[in-house]
């Protein structure tokens, strides 16, 4: 099936890129209906997974991506027995969901609180925090998801003996 032109220059991006950074608000805890858009329209079969290519067998292998979000919440606000919950549960449908299954290699995400109320001064100190956590991106370990390894042709937990 042919790519509408736009769509093939947004794919010629991707291979190029080593590192993708999703930089968006959380809406309603999710991305913005328009970034979802995109890699829905991106992120394609046959390009970026198809049948057992998923996962660390991904068609996005060797490259990696970040998550730089803002909240209008506190940090307190996340987290278990928090009001609004985990915010790696709520993470989950992008991290694993839409970056693992490709395979990219997923970075730990960085999280800007409480943005929309926050001083001149205080938002400073996040624009601070926000480029130490990419100077040091090499250093940081990526999140784990499933290993093809570990799974039998079905698709199977293989078991484990020991």
């Amino acid at each position: 099936m042919p790519v509408a032109p736009d769509i093939a220059a947004e794919i010629e991006k991707v291979k190029w890129a080593d590192l993708i950074i999703f930089n968006f608000p959380i809406y309603w805890y999710s991305m913005p209906a328009i970034m979802k858009g995109w890699i829905d329209r991106v992120f394609i079969s046959g390009f970026c997974y198809g049948g057992k290519r998923i996962y660390d067998r991904g068609g996005l292998e060797g490259k990696s991506a970040m998550l730089a979000f803002s909240l209008g919440g506190q940090p307190h606000m996340f987290g278990p027995g928090a009001i609004h919950g985990e915010l790696e549960v709520m993470l989950q449908p992008i991290l694993r969901g839409m970056l693992a299954y490709v395979g990219l290699t997923v970075l730990p995400p960085f999280a800007a609180y409480h943005v929309p109320y926050i001083s001149p001064e205080a938002r400073a100190e996040v624009l601070e925090g926000y480029r130490r956590h990419l100077l040091t991106l090499d250093a940081r370990p990526p999140l784990v998801f499933p290993s093809m390894a570990d799974f039998d042709e079905n698709l199977r937990p293989k078991s484990r003996v020991g």
